[in-house]
C-alpha cells in the first residue's frame, strides 16, 4: 500500500453540515492506493472541470449540488448537471420560477461565479447553467458510451484501445468512479467508486416509472451533495451524469453523456427540447431473460446484438407499428442497431418521422419489416424520477412550463 486517503471524521457526520475533511476523499468509505490502482489518476483527470453549485431564491439558500464544465470561452462557460427534485419543489412552494433562481458556481481553486439557469428539463432530469468567468476554464473530456455486448461467445480481442479513446464500452460490472465537489470551503472533491449493473430505472427501483429507460444504473453508495455527480471511466473522461436523489439501495441512476450531449446539442441549436417517445420499453438483448434469448439465438443463430421489447404500451407509436414484446429490433432508418443507446440515438434523429424497423420474432421464419412513427413526449408521458413522491410530483410536473 503507496498512500492511504485520510478517514473522514467521524464526529463531522453527525453535524448539519457535513463537510469532508481529505482533499479527494470517498462519499461513504476510504479510497485506497495500491500499486495497481489508478483512481486516483482518474479522478485528477476531471478535476478542474467538476464544480461545486449553491442555489439561492430570494437570498435564501434552497439547495446545493455538483456540476461538469463542458463548455468555456472568454464570453460564456457551461455546467451540466441534474435537475434536482427538491429545488423545484421549492421553486413551486415559493411560486417563483426556475429561471429567477441565483446560481454561484464554485471553482476547483475556490473562485466563485453566479450562474444563470439557462435550460432546464424535467424530463432528463438534466439543467444546463450559464455563466461568466475571467478567463476560460477547463472543460470536461467526454467519451461515448457504447453499451454492446454480444450474447454469442467470442474469443476476446488482444487489440487495446488507446488510453484516451473517447469511447467507452459499458458492460456489466465496467468500474466507474464518481466524482463531486463540495459546496463549502476549501470546495474538497468527492469521490466514491462502482460498478455498472444490469437492469434500468423502470423496474419498481425507488419508484421510476422511465417508460424509455434511458436511465442506466450502477451499484456505489454515496452520502449527501452528490447531487448532478460525474460518472468517470478509467481514463478520466465524463460518461454519464448521476444523480444522488436517486440513489436507492446502494444503486445509484444515471444518464449516459450521450443522451446528455444530444439533448444540450439540440437545445442550444434550436431553443426547445427534444424527447422521444414510442410508448414502450426496451433494453439490451444481453439483458434479457436467458430463456428468451436462448430460443432466439435457436431460431436466428446469426442474431447476436440487438434491443429487445419488454412492454408495449396500448394506444401508442410501438403498438401501432405492430411491434410485440419479445421482439428484437435488429435495424432501424437502415442502420443496423447494436445496443440500446446506438437505438436510441437513431430515433432521437427522427422525433416526427417514420423509421424502417427490421425486426425478428420468435414465431416468424425470417425477419419482418415494419414502419414506427417517433413522436416527442407530452406531459402526462413525462418521467417520473425516484423520490418523486416526497416532493409532490404530481403536482409540479403538471406546471412544469408555468415554472420555467
Amino acid at each position: 500500500m503507496l498512500k492511504l486517503i485520510q478517514v473522514i471524521n467521524k464526529s463531522c457526520v453527525t453535524r448539519k453540515r457535513w463537510r469532508p475533511s481529505a482533499i479527494v476523499n470517498h462519499f461513504s468509505q476510504i479510497i485506497v492506493i495500491q500499486p495497481h490502482n489508478v483512481t486516483i489518476t482518474w479522478i485528477t483527470c476531471v478535476a478542474p472541470s467538476v464544480v461545486a453549485l449553491v442555489y439561492y431564491s430570494d437570498e435564501e439558500e434552497i439547495f446545493h449540488g455538483s456540476g461538469i464544465v463542458i463548455e468555456s470561452n472568454d464570453i460564456m462557460s457551461i455546467v451540466l448537471t441534474s435537475a434536482n427534485l427538491r429545488c423545484h419543489y421549492e421553486v413551486v412552494k415559493r411560486k417563483c420560477s426556475i429561471a429567477s433562481l441565483k446560481v454561484i458556481v464554485y471553482s476547483c481553486d475556490g473562485k466563485s461565479y453566479e450562474g444563470k439557469i439557462f435550460a432546464y428539463d424535467c424530463y432528463y432530469n438534466l439543467v444546463a447553467i450559464s455563466f461568466h468567468s475571467e478567463s476560460p476554464l477547463l472543460t470536461a473530456t467526454l467519451a461515448h458510451v457504447d453499451d454492446s455486448m454480444s450474447v454469442q461467445f467470442s474469443t476476446p480481442s488482444s487489440e487495446l484501445l488507446p488510453s484516451h479513446s473517447r469511447s467507452c464500452n459499458l458492460t456489466p460490472g465496467y468500474k466507474v468512479v464518481v466524482v463531486a465537489r463540495y459546496f463549502y470551503m476549501p470546495f474538497d472533491l468527492m469521490a466514491a467508486p462502482g460498478a455498472h449493473c444490469i437492469g434500468r430505472c423502470g423496474c419498481g427501483l425507488g419508484g421510476c416509472k422511465s417508460k424509455w429507460k434511458e436511465v442506466f444504473k450502477i451499484n456505489c453508495k454515496i452520502k449527501g451533495s452528490g447531487e448532478g455527480v460525474a460518472l468517470i471511466n478509467h481514463s478520466g473522461e465524463i460518461i454519464g451524469i448521476a444523480n444522488y436523489g436517486s440513489c436507492v439501495s446502494n444503486l445509484l441512476l444515471f444518464l449516459p453523456i450521450n443522451i446528455t450531449y444530444k439533448w444540450w446539442e439540440h437545445y442550444k441549436k434550436y431553443g426547445k427540447y427534444r424527447r422521444p417517445f414510442l410508448g414502450m420499453e426496451a433494453t439490451n438483448l444481453y439483458a434479457a431473460d436467458v430463456d428468451i434469448v436462448e430460443r432466439l439465438i435457436r431460431k436466428f443463430p446469426s442474431i447476436c446484438e440487438g434491443v429487445i421489447i419488454q412492454k408495449v404500451m396500448k394506444g401508442f407509436c410501438a403498438e401501432m407499428a405492430g411491434l410485440c414484446v419479445n421482439d428484437v429490433i435488429i435495424e432501424c432508418g437502415g442502420k443496423t442497431v447494436h445496443s440500446f443507446l446506438e437505438f436510441f440515438e437513431i430515433i432521437w434523429d427522427k422525433v416526427g418521422d417514420l423509421v424502417e424497423l427490421v425486426v425478428v420474432r420468435q414465431t416468424d421464419v425470417k425477419p419482418i419489416h415494419l414502419k414506427m412513427l417517433v413522436a416527442d413526449a407530452t406531459p402526462d408521458e413525462y418521467n417520473r424520477w425516484p423520490g418523486d413522491a416526497d416532493y409532490g410530483s404530481d403536482y409540479y410536473y403538471g406546471y412544469y412550463d408555468d415554472y420555467y
